[in-house]
């Protein structure tokens, strides 16, 4: 979280173009390690690649068509605002999925602590496999993945040491462990290789930086699955215009050529009123507010990024540092518009930021959605009465 269309295609045709990008990911390991190519059970470091990696997974695209709305695990494995438990998180996971989201997004810190303790160390990226907190991310992901249809997102997120430094020696490494912990879970976990890559003063990474750090990174987890899925976004606060900039090519992660490969970036346009102490909520946004940087996004899928599909990871209103409780109608208004008028109907699935606190959606403490957002993120929901900036919105 920052401060300041589908396609129709005919089972022929998306099994040829399946069996095309399968061909060319192929091409481009055997180019990668000749010992590959006569053996597709190693890797280019000699590691075994998963067992699924001559199946059939969903490649990224399928996985965009199947995870629709989706909602963030905010201020758990990131934060010391929740428990880092499953106790903690299942109520919060069984909610949204009864109510039909299917993509969780959980924002994990590793080298930076997290309370007292760090999942990595900072200066290699080595993950401590023993660490308390690791144990319990491993569980909230199986309770997740146990459920039909759900997609799991991991990230590295607040690394800021790890980004000043443009350490991509660190990035490599702790992908690498990541990569290996998780090589068996179900290909329903998508790795979202680097959040929002500002640096502490809050200028963009310099997007070479990012670009060939990002890489090390991918063929890492490449290395060891060639159908896991992985994200990539901007440079700064993963705004939408930030794609352009950071990625004019794809030539560190595939070129093109990888079909698991997905493009994401953050909706909080605009700030004025999306974010946290923005003053009051009455902004007369409109819906080229919301529009805008999807189309943005999706201009440079279709072109630049050779028609990978986009993930909107995080969006919302951070109602809850202004208001007592949530009853403005113009922040429902958003909600309902958000996903059912405007990322759907795009092809873009979204994860609402729920952080249980200023961007509330879901009470933690009682173990119920704090107010009627959840319905106005499905598409429909009752307004207190007929004005959109009701009193409750000042």
């Amino acid at each position: 979280m920052r401060p300041p269309l589908p396609r129709l295609r005919t089972p022929g045709r998306r099994l040829n173009r399946r069996l095309s990008w399968m061909t060319a990911a192929a091409l481009a390991i055997a180019v990668a390690s000749p010992a590959i190519a006569a053996d597709l059970g190693t890797s280019p470091d000699g590691a075994t690649l998963s067992a699924s990696a001559a199946g059939a997974n969903p490649d990224a695209r399928e996985a965009a068509e199947a995870m629709g709305r989706g909602f963030n695990l905010g201020q758990m494995f990131e934060n010391t605002q929740h428990a880092p438990t499953l106790e903690v998180a299942a109520p919060k996971i069984d909610a949204y999925y009864a109510r039909g989201f299917r993509v969780l997004r959980i924002p994990v810190t590793w080298t930076e602590p997290v309370g007292d303790t760090t999942l990595s160390d900072p200066e290699t990226g080595k993950v401590d496999r023993e660490a308390a907190r690791l144990q319990a991310l491993e569980a909230v992901i199986d309770y997740a993945l146990a459920k039909p249809d759900l997609y799991v997102v991991i990230n590295a997120h607040h690394e800021k040491r790890l980004k000043d430094g443009n350490r991509a020696d660190v990035l490599e490494q702790l992908w690498a462990d990541i990569s290996d912990i998780f090589r068996g879970r179900d290909h329903r976990l998508i790795f979202e290789i680097l959040n929002e890559p500002h640096l502490s003063n809050n200028d963009p990474m310099p997007a070479e930086n990012l670009r060939q750090m990002t890489g090390r990174a991918y063929r890492k987890i490449r290395s060891v699955d060639a159908q896991r899925i992985i994200v990539i976004g901007g440079d700064q606060w993963f705004g939408a215009h930030e794609m352009a900039r950071a990625w004019p090519d794809l030539d560190e992660v595939g070129g093109g050529d990888d079909p698991y490969l997905m493009a994401t970036f953050h909706h909080y346009d605009p700030w004025a009123f999306s974010g946290n102490d923005q003053g009051d909520y009455a902004d007369a946004w409109t819906d080229t507010n919301i529009r805008a940087p999807m189309q943005t996004m999706a201009d440079w899928a279709k072109t630049t990024g050779k028609g990978m599909p986009v993930f909107i990871g995080e969006w919302g209103v951070g109602w809850q540092s202004r208001l007592p409780t949530m009853n403005c109608n113009n922040i429902r208004l958003w909600y309902r518009q958000f996903h059912t008028a405007n990322a759907g109907p795009m092809g873009m699935p979204t994860a609402v930021w729920d952080d249980g606190g200023w961007f509330k959606v879901f009470d933690y403490d009682r173990k119920v959605f704090d107010s009627n957002l959840i319905d106005c993120i499905t598409g429909a929901c009752e307004l207190s009465g007929p004005e959109r900036f009701n009193s409750d919105c000042l």
